[in-house]
Protein backbone atom coordinates (compact mmCIF):
# COMPACT_ATOMS: atom_id res chain seq x y z
CA UNK A 1 0.00 0.00 0.00
CA UNK A 2 3.12 2.19 0.61
CA UNK A 3 4.17 1.39 -2.22
CA UNK A 4 1.15 2.23 -4.37
CA UNK A 5 0.46 5.11 -2.34
CA UNK A 6 4.26 6.65 -3.52
CA UNK A 7 3.46 5.69 -7.18
CA UNK A 8 0.41 7.75 -7.20
CA UNK A 9 1.90 10.40 -5.56
CA UNK A 10 4.55 10.53 -8.36
CA UNK A 11 2.10 10.29 -10.94
CA UNK A 12 0.17 13.05 -9.72
CA UNK A 13 3.50 15.21 -9.23
CA UNK A 14 4.45 14.15 -12.74
CA UNK A 15 0.96 15.41 -14.09
CA UNK A 16 0.99 18.69 -12.27
CA UNK A 17 4.35 19.72 -13.22
CA UNK A 18 3.56 18.58 -17.25
CA UNK A 19 0.87 21.43 -16.72
CA UNK A 20 2.42 23.57 -15.15
CA UNK A 21 5.42 23.19 -17.66
CA UNK A 22 3.08 23.41 -20.76
CA UNK A 23 1.33 26.30 -19.54
CA UNK A 24 4.46 28.42 -18.93
CA UNK A 25 5.09 27.08 -22.42
CA UNK A 26 2.22 28.78 -23.90
CA UNK A 27 2.25 31.74 -21.84
CA UNK A 28 5.91 32.33 -23.21
CA UNK A 29 4.24 31.53 -26.81
CA UNK A 30 1.96 34.47 -26.14
CA UNK A 31 4.74 37.11 -24.64
CA UNK A 32 6.81 36.41 -27.89
CA UNK A 33 4.09 35.77 -30.91
CA UNK A 34 4.41 38.18 -33.72
CA UNK A 35 2.02 40.70 -34.58
CA UNK A 36 -0.21 40.00 -37.88
CA UNK A 37 -1.26 43.70 -38.21
CA UNK A 38 -2.27 46.82 -35.78
CA UNK A 39 -5.17 49.39 -35.11
CA UNK A 40 -5.34 52.34 -36.89
CA UNK A 41 -8.40 54.09 -36.26
CA UNK A 42 -12.16 53.77 -35.16
CA UNK A 43 -15.40 55.10 -35.65
CA UNK A 44 -17.51 54.82 -32.33
CA UNK A 45 -20.40 57.07 -31.06
CA UNK A 46 -21.76 54.38 -28.14
CA UNK A 47 -20.44 55.93 -24.85
CA UNK A 48 -19.23 52.49 -24.07
CA UNK A 49 -16.57 51.68 -27.15
CA UNK A 50 -16.47 47.73 -25.55
CA UNK A 51 -20.09 47.46 -25.84
CA UNK A 52 -19.94 48.69 -29.51
CA UNK A 53 -16.38 46.41 -30.66
CA UNK A 54 -13.94 44.53 -29.40
CA UNK A 55 -11.45 41.95 -30.36
CA UNK A 56 -12.48 38.42 -29.75
CA UNK A 57 -8.42 36.26 -28.57
CA UNK A 58 -8.39 33.22 -27.62
CA UNK A 59 -12.51 33.07 -26.31
CA UNK A 60 -11.81 36.54 -24.81
CA UNK A 61 -12.80 40.00 -25.32
CA UNK A 62 -10.02 42.63 -25.57
CA UNK A 63 -10.56 46.29 -25.81
CA UNK A 64 -10.26 48.15 -29.15
CA UNK A 65 -7.55 50.39 -28.82
CA UNK A 66 -6.05 52.24 -31.45
CA UNK A 67 -2.06 51.24 -32.01
CA UNK A 68 -2.92 47.80 -30.33
CA UNK A 69 -1.36 44.89 -31.68
CA UNK A 70 -3.82 41.90 -33.98
CA UNK A 71 -2.81 38.71 -33.68
CA UNK A 72 -2.99 35.63 -36.13
CA UNK A 73 -6.25 34.12 -34.74
CA UNK A 74 -7.80 37.05 -33.54
CA UNK A 75 -11.71 38.40 -34.58
CA UNK A 76 -12.70 41.89 -34.65
CA UNK A 77 -16.28 42.44 -33.87
CA UNK A 78 -18.39 45.27 -34.35
CA UNK A 79 -21.53 44.76 -32.75
CA UNK A 80 -23.24 48.24 -33.70
CA UNK A 81 -24.61 49.37 -37.23
CA UNK A 82 -22.27 53.24 -36.79
CA UNK A 83 -19.24 51.63 -35.83
CA UNK A 84 -16.58 50.59 -37.90
CA UNK A 85 -12.70 49.77 -36.82
CA UNK A 86 -9.97 50.30 -39.50
CA UNK A 87 -7.00 48.08 -39.11
CA UNK A 88 -3.46 47.72 -41.21
CA UNK A 89 -2.35 43.85 -41.50
CA UNK A 90 -0.30 41.66 -43.37
CA UNK A 91 -3.10 40.05 -45.38
CA UNK A 92 -5.96 42.91 -45.29
CA UNK A 93 -3.61 45.87 -45.92
CA UNK A 94 -5.93 48.48 -45.06
CA UNK A 95 -9.19 47.32 -44.41
CA UNK A 96 -12.22 49.32 -42.65
CA UNK A 97 -14.43 46.38 -40.39
CA UNK A 98 -17.55 47.60 -39.68
CA UNK A 99 -20.88 45.33 -38.98
CA UNK A 100 -21.87 44.21 -41.95
CA UNK A 101 -18.00 42.35 -42.39
CA UNK A 102 -17.83 41.36 -38.75
CA UNK A 103 -16.56 39.19 -37.54
CA UNK A 104 -13.34 39.56 -39.38
CA UNK A 105 -10.16 36.81 -39.12
CA UNK A 106 -7.34 38.12 -38.39
CA UNK A 107 -4.50 35.73 -40.19
CA UNK A 108 -0.60 35.84 -40.82
CA UNK A 109 2.37 37.25 -38.82
CA UNK A 110 4.28 40.24 -39.57
CA UNK A 111 8.15 38.81 -39.50
CA UNK A 112 9.89 41.32 -37.32
CA UNK A 113 6.58 42.51 -35.45
CA UNK A 114 8.16 42.19 -31.86
CA UNK A 115 11.22 44.76 -32.74
CA UNK A 116 8.64 46.94 -34.26
CA UNK A 117 6.25 47.11 -31.31
CA UNK A 118 7.75 50.29 -29.74
CA UNK A 119 7.17 52.38 -33.00
CA UNK A 120 3.60 50.70 -33.68
CA UNK A 121 2.60 52.28 -29.93
CA UNK A 122 4.06 55.56 -31.14
CA UNK A 123 2.61 55.72 -34.06
CA UNK A 124 -0.84 54.42 -32.80
CA UNK A 125 -0.02 57.75 -30.67
CA UNK A 126 -0.34 59.61 -33.64
CA UNK A 127 -3.26 58.12 -34.72
CA UNK A 128 -5.03 59.00 -31.83
CA UNK A 129 -3.83 62.43 -32.39
CA UNK A 130 -6.56 63.37 -34.99
CA UNK A 131 -4.48 66.20 -36.92
CA UNK A 132 -6.05 69.31 -36.86
CA UNK A 133 -4.85 70.48 -40.28
CA UNK A 134 -3.77 68.89 -43.74
CA UNK A 135 0.11 68.62 -44.91
CA UNK A 136 -0.71 70.84 -48.14
CA UNK A 137 -1.67 73.16 -46.42
CA UNK A 138 -0.55 73.75 -42.23
CA UNK A 139 -2.19 76.04 -40.20
CA UNK A 140 0.31 75.84 -37.11
CA UNK A 141 -0.39 78.64 -34.02
CA UNK A 142 -2.02 81.38 -34.99
CA UNK A 143 0.68 84.04 -33.92
CA UNK A 144 2.27 86.79 -35.34
CA UNK A 145 6.17 85.48 -34.72
CA UNK A 146 7.62 83.58 -37.77
CA UNK A 147 9.03 80.56 -36.30
CA UNK A 148 10.92 77.72 -38.21
CA UNK A 149 11.29 75.17 -35.58
CA UNK A 150 12.55 72.11 -37.49
CA UNK A 151 16.37 71.46 -37.39
CA UNK A 152 16.67 74.79 -35.23
CA UNK A 153 19.29 72.75 -32.67
CA UNK A 154 21.55 71.12 -35.21
CA UNK A 155 22.80 71.52 -38.98
CA UNK A 156 20.35 69.16 -40.99
CA UNK A 157 21.70 66.72 -43.29
CA UNK A 158 19.87 66.59 -46.21
CA UNK A 159 20.37 64.11 -49.22
CA UNK A 160 20.00 65.45 -53.00
CA UNK A 161 17.18 64.70 -54.62
CA UNK A 162 15.16 64.43 -52.03
CA UNK A 163 11.80 66.09 -52.27
CA UNK A 164 11.80 68.56 -48.34
CA UNK A 165 8.82 69.22 -46.36
CA UNK A 166 9.11 72.53 -44.98
CA UNK A 167 6.70 73.86 -42.00
CA UNK A 168 6.66 76.76 -39.59
CA UNK A 169 4.44 78.87 -37.29
CA UNK A 170 3.18 82.33 -37.97
CA UNK A 171 3.94 85.26 -39.89
CA UNK A 172 2.11 86.77 -42.62
CA UNK A 173 1.45 85.42 -45.84
CA UNK A 174 2.11 84.84 -48.95
CA UNK A 175 5.75 83.33 -48.13
CA UNK A 176 9.12 82.76 -49.38
CA UNK A 177 10.97 79.48 -49.16
CA UNK A 178 14.41 79.19 -50.43
CA UNK A 179 17.44 76.79 -50.32
CA UNK A 180 20.93 78.56 -50.80
CA UNK A 181 24.13 78.20 -51.24
CA UNK A 182 26.07 79.28 -47.49
CA UNK A 183 29.17 80.58 -49.28
CA UNK A 184 27.80 82.49 -52.11
CA UNK A 185 24.21 82.71 -51.13
CA UNK A 186 23.23 81.72 -54.93
CA UNK A 187 19.73 80.32 -54.75
CA UNK A 188 19.66 76.63 -55.67
CA UNK A 189 15.76 76.21 -55.15
CA UNK A 190 12.80 78.27 -54.58
CA UNK A 191 8.71 78.58 -53.90
CA UNK A 192 6.07 80.24 -52.37
CA UNK A 193 3.03 79.99 -50.34
CA UNK A 194 0.49 80.93 -48.96
CA UNK A 195 -0.25 78.39 -46.20
CA UNK A 196 2.43 77.61 -43.58
CA UNK A 197 3.76 74.41 -45.29
CA UNK A 198 5.25 73.45 -48.63
CA UNK A 199 7.60 71.28 -50.72
CA UNK A 200 10.56 71.59 -52.02
CA UNK A 201 13.03 69.61 -54.01
CA UNK A 202 16.81 69.47 -52.97
CA UNK A 203 18.67 70.04 -56.64
CA UNK A 204 20.72 66.87 -57.10
CA UNK A 205 23.61 68.49 -57.72
CA UNK A 206 23.34 70.24 -54.43
CA UNK A 207 26.63 69.66 -51.95
CA UNK A 208 28.27 71.03 -49.03
CA UNK A 209 26.72 73.80 -46.47
CA UNK A 210 23.82 75.13 -47.72
CA UNK A 211 20.94 77.11 -46.04
CA UNK A 212 16.79 76.82 -45.73
CA UNK A 213 15.53 80.34 -45.31
CA UNK A 214 11.99 81.00 -44.80
CA UNK A 215 10.25 84.79 -45.13
CA UNK A 216 7.33 86.15 -44.92
CA UNK A 217 5.13 89.71 -46.36
CA UNK A 218 6.52 91.90 -43.58
CA UNK A 219 10.16 90.97 -44.35
CA UNK A 220 10.61 88.71 -41.17
CA UNK A 221 13.09 85.54 -42.17
CA UNK A 222 14.06 82.46 -40.24
CA UNK A 223 16.55 79.95 -41.31
CA UNK A 224 17.98 76.72 -40.71
CA UNK A 225 21.76 75.35 -41.53
CA UNK A 226 21.87 72.59 -43.77
CA UNK A 227 24.02 70.00 -45.18
CA UNK A 228 23.62 67.81 -48.47
CA UNK A 229 25.00 64.48 -47.25
CA UNK A 230 24.61 62.35 -50.18
CA UNK A 231 24.71 58.79 -48.29
CA UNK A 232 21.15 58.25 -46.41
CA UNK A 233 21.38 56.64 -43.44
CA UNK A 234 21.14 53.11 -43.59
CA UNK A 235 17.09 52.21 -41.91
CA UNK A 236 17.26 48.53 -40.41
CA UNK A 237 15.47 45.87 -42.51
CA UNK A 238 12.93 45.23 -39.25
CA UNK A 239 11.43 48.34 -39.73
CA UNK A 240 10.03 47.36 -43.63
CA UNK A 241 9.28 43.99 -42.62
CA UNK A 242 7.17 44.68 -39.01
CA UNK A 243 5.16 47.44 -41.43
CA UNK A 244 1.70 46.07 -42.48
CA UNK A 245 1.48 49.17 -45.11
CA UNK A 246 3.86 51.09 -46.80
CA UNK A 247 2.20 54.27 -45.38
CA UNK A 248 2.89 52.29 -41.36
CA UNK A 249 6.03 51.90 -42.62
CA UNK A 250 7.11 55.20 -43.82
CA UNK A 251 6.02 57.09 -40.03
CA UNK A 252 8.21 54.04 -38.62
CA UNK A 253 11.27 55.26 -40.91
CA UNK A 254 10.35 58.72 -39.72
CA UNK A 255 10.08 58.06 -36.08
CA UNK A 256 13.70 55.65 -36.43
CA UNK A 257 15.24 58.88 -38.26
CA UNK A 258 13.97 61.06 -35.06
CA UNK A 259 15.27 59.08 -32.35
CA UNK A 260 18.55 59.29 -33.45
CA UNK A 261 21.23 61.50 -31.88
CA UNK A 262 22.45 64.38 -32.75
CA UNK A 263 19.06 65.48 -34.25
CA UNK A 264 20.22 66.06 -38.11
CA UNK A 265 17.89 63.80 -39.83
CA UNK A 266 15.09 65.62 -38.46
CA UNK A 267 14.21 67.70 -41.95
CA UNK A 268 14.88 64.29 -43.99
CA UNK A 269 12.64 62.53 -41.76
CA UNK A 270 10.13 64.88 -41.92
CA UNK A 271 10.54 64.65 -45.73
CA UNK A 272 9.86 60.80 -45.66
CA UNK A 273 6.79 61.13 -43.54
CA UNK A 274 5.02 63.63 -45.91
CA UNK A 275 5.54 60.57 -48.70
CA UNK A 276 2.51 59.09 -47.20
CA UNK A 277 0.46 61.39 -47.98
CA UNK A 278 -2.93 62.17 -47.03
CA UNK A 279 -2.05 59.29 -43.84
CA UNK A 280 -3.65 60.42 -40.41
CA UNK A 281 -0.35 59.54 -38.15
CA UNK A 282 2.31 61.37 -40.98
CA UNK A 283 0.23 64.94 -40.46
CA UNK A 284 -0.45 64.73 -37.02
CA UNK A 285 3.62 63.77 -36.95
CA UNK A 286 4.34 66.55 -39.36
CA UNK A 287 2.27 69.21 -37.27
CA UNK A 288 3.99 68.33 -34.64
CA UNK A 289 7.21 68.89 -35.78
CA UNK A 290 6.38 72.14 -37.30
CA UNK A 291 5.39 73.24 -33.62
CA UNK A 292 8.97 71.66 -32.36
CA UNK A 293 6.99 68.57 -30.40
CA UNK A 294 9.45 66.11 -30.74
CA UNK A 295 8.11 62.27 -30.17
CA UNK A 296 9.72 60.35 -27.46
CA UNK A 297 9.74 56.32 -26.77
Amino acid sequence: MLLAGWRHGVLIMTLVTACATNLAARAGDASTRMPAGYVVGMEISAADPDTAAYVLREGQEVSVQIGGALFDGDQVVVREANTAVTIETVNDHHMRVDAVHSPHLIKGELPAGGRFSAFAAMIGELFRGRPEARTVNLIGRNDDALRLQIGRTVPQRVVPGTRLWIGWQGGVKPYTVEIRDRAGGRVLAATSANGRSVFLALPREASGPLVLAVSDAAGAQVHVDLLADPPPPAVPAWISEGAPTPAFGQVATALWLLDRKPAEWDLHAAAIAAEAGNYGAAEELLLRLAEGKRPSR
